[in-house]
């Protein structure tokens, strides 16, 4: 049986079998391209960070977060299949995510996302993160990216 509700999913931490599927959504889901080396590097910094969403096995979603400072964790990338949005699992990613954050010390997270990307402007103003700056030409294509920012 094939279930594709949310509450059925398993939040997990990125094992490196996992590649494939964590670059496929990426390329779907995100503007920049990112390659093997940088995912793998980013999980060997911080494997804390790095958790996966699966429905009957299958990763859906992803999301990769760094230490900023000791007391800050940044969220790197995120993202959610397109067949998979608005059924709730980025939402538990995220609090699963601020949960962990808590629990391990930090009082705050930044992240920052493109100035047009009005749907995940939104989803983060939901759980609590306020637009701090911009910053001009950040991402590869040139275009500007805001701060946004969350005391846990």
């Amino acid at each position: 049986m094939h279930v594709d509700s949310p509450q059925y999913g398993v939040i997990r931490q990125f094992q490196r079998s996992d590649i494939n599927r964590v670059l496929e959504i990426a390329s779907h889901s995100l503007t920049e391209y990112y390659t093997s080396s940088l995912i793998f590097d980013l999980y060997e910094s911080w494997p804390e960070g790095f958790t996966v969403y699966t429905v009957d096995n299958e990763i859906v979603a992803f999301m990769i977060a760094a230490r900023n400072t000791p007391n800050e964790a940044r969220i790197l990338m995120f993202a959610v299949d397109e067949d998979h949005r608005r059924q709730g699992i980025g939402e538990k990613l995220m609090q699963e995510f601020v949960i962990f954050a808590s629990m391990n010390g930090f009082i705050s997270l930044k992240l920052e996302v493109k100035t047009d990307n009005d749907s995940a402007i939104n989803f983060y103003k939901k759980f609590g993160f306020v637009i701090t700056s911009r910053l001009r030409a950040y991402y590869s294509d040139a275009s500007d990216a805001f701060t946004m920012w969350k005391i846990i």
